[in-house]
């Protein structure tokens, strides 16, 4: 009778410590909702630490760096703030006073012609202000013994179209800004032991040519601690919701994708108005006015949909840099690392982080009615500048031209493109958008 008594006892204390862990467990959970709903309560320490630490479902970061196929001498290191980079190429200096020139070949078209957004002759880099400019740049496709590098248009790139004759000492660059997801018009197949250097948007290119980056112009770090940027926001002054009468826009004619950034701008028009001009929308702002018509935006709406057509690994466009330069909030869908390594901390908002586009829309709202939490994402505004014309994208060939002149560098080959451009790239479908 006193083992039966002993034995319900012990069984009633399992009982009631499993409904303890679940209990705890209920309430754990909804604190993780309501830390995240109610945003307005905590913010800007723990929503914010929520927001930029939040996992995507099913995916890690990448906190990689990317190598190619041998050691890369001068690419980004794993530590390094993107701007450095940059920083490097525009303070590359010759030690020879009178240098001899180097000689560049455009090879093929790229976007209807071949002068690559540099030009041709031997002041081509020098109007670019190229630090190392002492480089001619031709498309003459004679004497191609005498030329130092030739340089291929990745999409035109064709192996019925190459050079019969290739020096030693000669370097040969692949060159493209499409995004690497796009594999059905490039066959990479053929361009093994072709390449020795790389010249694209990916930051472990040999010469990298993104198509924007942030620059600072104070003292503050980039990516503030916690401490840094509780400071910083508390210093924020200007009102940058002022005169703001809409939610969102988009300006997009390519309706293709393969980030599913249509769908997900339909799914958050279910809950918030989001204007959107061009092919894809209703609404029009002329193309050859650009700047006007992001003008227009800025005045007008606190959101900007800063969507890409794909999601590759460094490919992040004007779509972004652009509108990260005006008074306007970009919305970015990014599902690797690369957005928090270019950008300032609390400049963006990446709708990947959210489970949904409804919990997206609630936060936009509460946005849109608390403009001190609106402004603390522009804390960044009179510390840094971006940089994305096109001198800034000509830093790639400016490179070229300093390695060019630089004897050190080891030879360097490419043995397989495709595991270089196409894994390497880690392009991914997007997930489910709802």
């Amino acid at each position: 009778m006193f083992d039966i008594q002993r034995h319900k006892a012990t069984c009633m204390i399992l009982i009631s410590a499993v409904l303890f862990v679940w209990q705890f467990y209920l309430v754990k959970q909804s604190y993780i909702i309501d830390n995240t709903l109610s945003v307005a309560e905590k913010f800007p320490t723990e929503a914010q630490t929520h927001l930029n630490s939040t996992e995507i479902k099913g995916k890690k970061a990448n906190t990689n760096e990317m190598v190619g196929s041998i050691a890369n001498p001068i690419a980004l290191k794993t530590n390094q703030e993107r701007y450095e980079l940059m920083a490097k190429y525009e303070q590359e200096r010759l030690s020879d006073v009178a240098p001899t020139f180097k000689r560049i070949l455009f090879w093929n078209e790229a976007y209807g012609n071949k002068e690559y957004g540099i030009g041709f002759g031997r002041d081509a880099l020098r109007k670019w202000d190229c630090p190392v400019w002492q480089c001619e740049t031709l498309e003459n496709r004679t004497d191609m013994q005498d030329y130092d590098a030739v340089v291929f248009h990745l999409r035109t790139w064709t192996r019925y179209d190459l050079p019969q004759r290739r020096s030693p000492h000669q370097r040969y660059v692949a060159w493209l800004m499409e995004s690497a997801a796009w594999r059905e018009y490039l066959d990479t197949s053929p361009m093994a032991n072709y390449f020795n250097w790389t010249m694209t948007y990916r930051w472990d290119s040999d010469m990298v040519g993104p198509y924007g980056y942030v620059k600072p112009i104070g003292n503050a770090p980039i990516h503030p601690n916690k401490s840094q940027m509780k400071e910083y926001l508390s210093n924020s002054k200007v009102n940058y919701a002022d005169g703001k009468t809409k939610m969102a826009t988009w300006f997009v004619s390519n309706c293709k994708s393969k980030s599913k950034r249509n769908e997900l701008v339909k799914e958050l028009q279910k809950h918030i108005n989001v204007d959107v001009y061009g092919g894809c929308g209703t609404m029009n702002c002329p193309r050859n006015k650009e700047d006007n018509c992001r003008e227009m935006a800025a005045k007008t709406y606190k959101f900007y949909m800063s969507l890409e057509n794909s999601l590759c690994q460094d490919y992040i466009t004007e779509k972004f840099f652009a509108m990260l330069d005006y008074r306007i909030l970009p919305i970015v869908y990014g599902v690797h690392d690369h957005y928090d390594k270019i950008a300032p901390s609390h400049s963006f908002i990446n709708a990947a982080k959210f489970e949904n586009m409804k919990q997206l829309a609630d936060y936009l709202i509460l946005l849109d009615k608390n403009d001190t939490l609106y402004n603390e994402y522009f804390w960044w505004k009179p510390h840094f500048e971006v940089r994305y014309t096109q001198k800034d994208k000509n830093k790639s060939m400016c490179h070229l031209c300093a390695a060019l002149h630089n004897t050190t560098l080891p030879t360097k080959i490419y043995r397989d493109m495709t595991d270089w451009w196409e894994n390497q790239s880690n392009c991914v479908s997007s997930p489910p958008i709802s």
